[in-house]
């Protein structure tokens, strides 16, 4: 059997929602495959640092974090870029201007940082850290991550300055690299992977980037209507042994 790729999302395909808590038979899936030679990685949105400490605790080598924008193997970070400076701090200032609440993540932690002590931090899917702190926009030097809080209704919408935008928690809007294709395609470079070999695993929207040919895309039971529209195959949900069934259905396991 030729070696295949595989890059696994955490929340709602690895993960139970957005704990860290892998179900026993996933996890068995991914060490079988590992003894079958296959290359296992982790493809997230999540900070580096975040992704990373989920990988170490299951021993998993390979991470794609930061949807696709930072690059790690065997605990070594080896590529991590930020979102587009300048574009950022034209957003901080314009959301600023309207009164709307804003933190930013400007290194490798899952702090971010907020000089509103109103920023809304109340949904218990929240994993960050909210340090309430003066934030100097035209000092910063990289910026990962930003959330701020969604207008009313009623209210014009502020210009996008070319980033991003994903509905979040605490009615809020979340910033971040989308690209998770660009990092996966990367990696593959790296270790010697082809594209062709490469197998992904997904649920929500921030997966779609890396539904995209050459790679045998696979959604989740449970994953958004939309991004099963754009699966090659349709697995169980991740706390039924989707991932265990997908891998037994393509023969990945001897």
């Amino acid at each position: 059997m030729n070696k295949k790729y595989f890059f696994f999302d955490i929340d709602g395909t690895l993960g139970l929602g957005i704990s860290s808590i892998i179900p026993a038979d996933t996890l068995y899936c991914l060490h079988r495959l590992e003894q079958e030679g296959h290359f296992i990685a982790i493809a997230s949105g999540r900070l580096q640092h975040d992704t990373q400490t989920f990988a170490d605790r299951y021993h998993i080598p390979a991470v794609v974090a930061d949807g696709g924008n930072s690059l790690s193997l065997n605990g070594k970070i080896l590529e991590m870029t930020g979102l587009p400076l300048e574009n950022c701090k034209a957003l901080l200032h314009d959301v600023a201007k309207r009164g709307l609440p804003w933190a930013v993540v400007t290194d490798n932690t899952i702090n971010r940082y907020t000089p509103y002590d109103t920023f809304p931090h109340a949904d218990p899917r929240n994993y960050m850290k909210t340090v309430v702190k003066p934030v100097d926009i035209d000092g910063l030097t990289a910026v990962y991550k930003i959330m701020y809080a969604r207008p009313d209704k009623d209210e014009a919408e502020p210009p996008q300055h070319g980033l991003p935008h994903l509905e979040y928690i605490d009615h809020t809007y979340l910033i971040e690299p989308t690209d998770k294709s660009r990092g996966i395609l990367r990696m593959l470079e790296l270790v010697g992977g082809r594209p062709e070999d490469a197998v992904v695993f997904g649920d929500g929207m921030n997966d779609i980037s890396m539904f995209r040919k050459p790679f045998l895309s696979i959604a989740m039971g449970n994953a958004r209507d939309e991004l099963k529209a754009h699966a090659d195959y349709i697995t169980g949900d991740n706390d039924k042994g989707g991932i265990l069934q997908a891998c037994k259905h393509f023969g990945w396991l001897g």
